[in-house]
């Protein structure tokens, strides 16, 4: 239920249309007012929950920037290929065989 009544000026052109369009959707000017105001607290309140998420997001990325460092340009093809290698060379040392 409205209990709050807020006024504001606005150019008549604006009223106009306003008027205009709640009358073709056979609407009050309130109603129309209380849908554009709630759309817009809406998008509000998800921009702020974004920009609160993606800060969270680059807070936690920004601790591995630069932990991964090397010469070795090839390190990512040659991942499998190595980590095989220290493996056999892991089974070999505890006498397991390859």
């Amino acid at each position: 239920m409205k209990t709050e009544v807020y006024s504001w000026r606005l150019e008549s052109e604006r009223k106009a249309a306003l008027e205009e369009i709640a009358r073709r959707q056979n609407r009050t000017v309130s109603d129309l007012l209380d849908e554009a105001v709630d759309q817009w607290l809406g998008e509000r309140v998800d921009t702020e929950q974004e920009e609160a998420l993606q800060q969270r997001l680059r807070q936690a990325a920004a601790s591995a920037i630069g932990s991964v460092a090397g010469g070795d340009p090839d390190r990512a093809e040659q991942s499998r290929t190595r980590l095989r290698a220290m493996l056999m060379a892991r089974r070999k040392k505890r006498g397991q065989g390859g």
